[in-house]
């Protein structure tokens, strides 16, 4: 018999994690703190074998995603791979007038992952593709390049990192179903648990499923990207492999495909690698990233900024400080008025405009996997709260960005407007709901 509210509590969280093994993912306990990514070498045996059939085909974020496709995608087949894609077209013989575009090929132990950048297409167009060769040919998908300028929608997704195939695959699908026109998905960071555990990422793209070849991803990693087995941080072999990303970055070796920027419809998208500035061994590693910042701010010719990256200017916890960011990302977020910044890490959820010195730049934390800490109130945020699995969208029109918070289950839990100013800082307004 139970005797107290508190031990019925206490049983009711142990048949919880009970159940969460049963499905192939086992959480910590909340408020539990989980060590950076450690030594993890690549895991043979995946649940996730390649075939002569491609999976794991992404449409990735490109400089310019009007004119620009990446695709990536992986087979066990080392012969020549391809690309054919036209416009796309009712009638199935849009098949007999695609283009054929042949891809790079790189190893990852018996896989082979292929990738190629197509280019001079045209704006705002429905394309469709498949990927592979004689073979394996995928499935014919669809994308809609973006605009020249014009009304721009995007999904943000916190970290997915634990209980990708169980819990995160409701999230990611439930935002595309809602939003299935959206221009880009952003995920911030922690996209698996451990870096270069291929039955991980399997997960991840089973969850995505063909939204992945279908929305462009624009991917930063976190700290759970990363390894340490001789005392350094090295990116998941998998990163650069099974993800291609804008070369406009800081043109350093440990920053390539974590560091650029992509402009869409009027709105810059910047990506940076937070993990690399926690744990940068020395002030010329500091500086690199934060001079390219400087000199991608200050070359922005769009209206709006957008910034993407994983451990959060200000967190959803007390002693959760990132230092070095702080120091060095946010003088320049207030020089130049970003106008928001999207971030993860915490795995709770917290907004809000900086109450102190305002510059006007709108800060989000969020989570969209199963793994979830404790939060407290902060000075910071208008609103911080925790246990949620949470997705956003977000439609920039013109001079007014509108931000909503989802729940995984599909109700709106949170939002607010900034509109432009000239002369001002951007005007927040709330628009929660009631």
């Amino acid at each position: 018999m139970i005797k107290t509210a508190m031990e019925k509590k206490a049983l009711d969280r142990r048949n919880f994690l009970g159940n969460i093994m049963k499905a192939g993912a086992l959480l910590p306990l909340a408020g539990t703190p989980v060590l950076s990514a450690v030594a993890s070498p690549v895991i043979s045996g995946s649940s996730y074998p390649a075939s002569a059939v491609p999976d794991r085909i992404i449409l990735n974020i490109t400089k310019d995603p009007s004119t620009m496709a990446a695709i990536t995608w992986r087979s066990n087949v080392a012969a020549a791979s391809y690309v054919e894609y036209a416009k796309a077209d009712a009638r199935p013989d849009f098949a007999t007038k695609a283009t054929r575009v042949a891809a790079a090929t790189a190893t990852l132990q018996q896989d082979n992952y292929h990738s190629l950048t197509l280019t001079g297409l045209q704006p705002d167009t429905l394309y469709t593709y498949r990927a592979g060769n004689e073979n394996g040919w995928s499935e014919w998908l669809q994308f809609r390049t973006a605009a020249a300028t014009g009304k721009l929608s995007f999904i943000y997704l916190g970290d997915a990192q634990v209980g990708i195939r169980p819990f995160w695959s409701r999230v990611i699908r439930k935002a595309y179903a809602q939003l299935p026109d959206a221009q880009l998905i952003i995920h911030v960071g922690d996209l698996v648990n451990r870096a270069n555990n291929d039955d991980e990422w399997g997960q991840w793209f089973e969850a995505g499923g063909y939204i992945h070849g279908s929305v462009p991803s624009l991917v930063t990693p976190g700290n759970h990207e990363y390894t340490h087995e001789d005392g350094l941080p090295h990116l998941s072999v998998h990163w650069k492999k099974q993800f291609t990303l804008p070369g406009n970055g800081t043109g350093l070796d440990d920053l390539e495909g974590s560091v650029f920027y992509a402009d869409v419809q009027g709105v810059r998208f910047i990506s940076l690698n937070s993990m690399m500035m926690e744990e940068a061994t020395s002030e010329a590693q500091l500086r690199a990233q934060q001079q390219w910042l400087e000199n991608t701010l200050s070359s922005n010719p769009h209206k709006w900024t957008v910034v993407t990256m994983h451990h959060p200017v200000f967190s959803t916890k007390k002693g959760r400080v990132n230092e070095k960011v702080q120091t060095w990302f946010k003088p320049l977020f207030d020089k130049y008025k970003v106008d928001i910044v999207l971030q993860g890490h915490d795995h709770a959820y917290g907004r809000g405009m900086r109450q102190i010195a305002p510059y006007g730049t709108a800060y989000v934390v969020s989570v969209s996997g199963s793994k979830m800490y404790e939060y407290e109130k902060m000075e910071w945020a208008d609103i911080v709260t925790g246990h949620l699995q949470m997705y956003h969208l977000v439609t920039i029109d013109n001079n007014r960005l509108d931000f909503k918070s989802y729940l995984a289950t599909g109700e709106l839990f949170d939002a607010f407007l900034l509109e432009k100013r000239a002369g001002k800082i951007n005007k927040f307004k709330e628009n929660r709901p009631s």
